[in-house]
């Protein structure tokens, strides 16, 4: 099996990577091909349709987000009554998953993703429910993401960060890379091991280390980075992995 990253592997923003849908194509006449992200800002379907529209054969359940594995872990761990920091994508698979939703204090348990809304009231709120020791589940810690033309966001890591200071408190458990829950949904979906997934992707400290913490393949889009384990290849870009 591949398992391709989004953002900044397949597409950059609203821009397709060259050569991403001819590869995907062509590995698909052998392989299993699934995608990944940590963006907690959409639901598989809308993902799922942003790819159709780019030209990809792909299948709904060939796609992975950090907001549809939270959902997954909350409910697996039993944990219900939420105050979630995150976009309208991340409580739709939430709520899909019959987690019940609470936006006030009284919640048991956070989940945080990236939200543009947030705000004071949001860290005050959160802050709270970590004090009276409720569960702190994270999307990702991603400090940023690009948007294109050497442009950056600041991503889900900087409310993460914000609400672990007021509060006091570490997350108990990060969902998105380089954790490895992400890579065990889909062993779990698929029923592989983790050493039949090539993970391929642009960045070392997400993409990659998550494939080597998972004892995983992997190719590095980025022919910049020396990379000593036997288990990553390096490449330049897509097209390298079409001839290789």
């Amino acid at each position: 099996m591949f398992a391709f990253d989004l953002d900044g592997t397949i597409y950059l923003g609203k821009n397709l990577i060259e050569g991403a849908v001819d590869l995907v194509c062509f590995l698909k006449k052998k392989y299993s091909v699934v995608f990944f992200t940590n963006n907690s800002t959409k639901t598989r379907e809308e993902i799922h349709s942003k790819l159709k529209k780019m030209g990809f054969d792909c299948y709904l359940n060939e796609i992975f987000t950090s907001s549809y594995a939270a959902a997954k872990y909350l409910d697996e761990s039993n944990l219900d009554n939420v105050f979630v920091v995150g976009s309208d994508g991340l409580r739709s698979e939430i709520i899909d998953n019959g987690i019940c939703i609470v936006d006030n204090y009284s919640a048991e348990n956070l989940v945080v993703g990236l939200d543009f809304d947030f705000s004071y009231k949001k860290i005050e709120t959160a802050m709270s429910i970590l004090l009276n020791n409720g569960r702190f589940i994270v999307c990702n810690e991603d400090r940023f993401f690009p948007i294109g033309g050497n442009r950056y966001m600041p991503a889900c890591g900087a409310m993460v960060g914000a609400i672990a200071v007021a509060s006091n408190r570490e997350p108990d458990f990060i969902i998105g890379k380089p954790n490895t829950y992400i890579l065990s949904k889909i062993e779990e979906e698929y029923e592989i091991e983790h050493h039949e997934i090539m993970v391929v992707g642009d960045s070392y400290e997400s993409d990659i280390m998550m494939a080597m913490n998972n004892n995983s393949k992997a190719i590095l889009l980025n022919s910049k980075q020396n990379v000593n384990n036997n288990n990553v290849l390096v490449m330049g870009n897509l097209n390298k992995i079409l001839r290789y």
